[in-house]
């Protein structure tokens, strides 16, 4: 490990000899460095870097480190006050929940494909309880005007504006089958008439 340390003070450092300051600001320091690791050396020695196992152990992180960080500070009392409190923020919780919609979408449907989920919610729903809650929520005033506005939109809606007509035609169209059909049987009945 100390050989790729010495080899990229020395790459720095070389990179750093051509300046005339002797003491370069951090934005000069910045430049060279990015400058000499976008050459072909150094891109070689960030490689030949990358594949040594040594510092390749450095970057792995321990599944038991990873998980003591987690609990020292996700679980942590003071890492729940800190969430509650940024839960808090309705601008956060707002883009929370954009950010995570389209992943509750997908459990959602997910969810109503398997036969134990729903099994669970017809259970849940079943019970007189609920269905007596369900019933007052449903013969609400406030709910009727909900439905009522839905169907509204619902015929109002572009999208099936052609589809009702295609149906009041169909409709129609049966209607006078099924009067000329009548007709016809009446005057066959007359005919038959001596």
């Amino acid at each position: 490990m100390r050989k790729w340390i010495i080899l990229i003070g020395v790459v720095v450092l070389a990179g750093c000899g051509g300046q005339q300051s002797s003491n370069p600001s951090y934005e000069e320091t910045k430049k060279m460095i990015t400058d000499t690791m976008q050459t072909e050396e150094g891109k070689k020695v960030m490689r030949q870097m990358l594949s040594d196992p040594e510092f390749k152990e450095l970057l792995i992180l321990e599944q038991e480190d990873v998980k003591n960080s987690i609990e020292n500070t996700l679980l942590s009392k003071d890492a729940e006050k800190f969430w509650k409190d940024t839960f808090k923020d309705p601008t956060f919780s707002e883009t929370f929940a954009k950010s995570m919609k389209e992943q509750q979408q997908d459990i959602m449907t997910e969810l109503m494909k398997d036969a134990s989920f729903q099994k669970e919610l017809e259970t849940f729903f079943g019970q007189p309880d609920m269905q007596k809650q369900l019933e007052t929520i449903l013969q609400s005033a406030t709910m009727r005007k909900e439905i009522e506005e839905i169907v509204q939109e619902t015929v109002d809606s572009p999208l099936l504006k052609t589809k009702w007509q295609e149906l009041i035609k169909a409709a129609g169209a049966a209607e006078e089958e099924g009067k000329s059909g009548e007709a016809g049987g009446k005057k066959k009945e007359e005919e038959k008439k001596p």
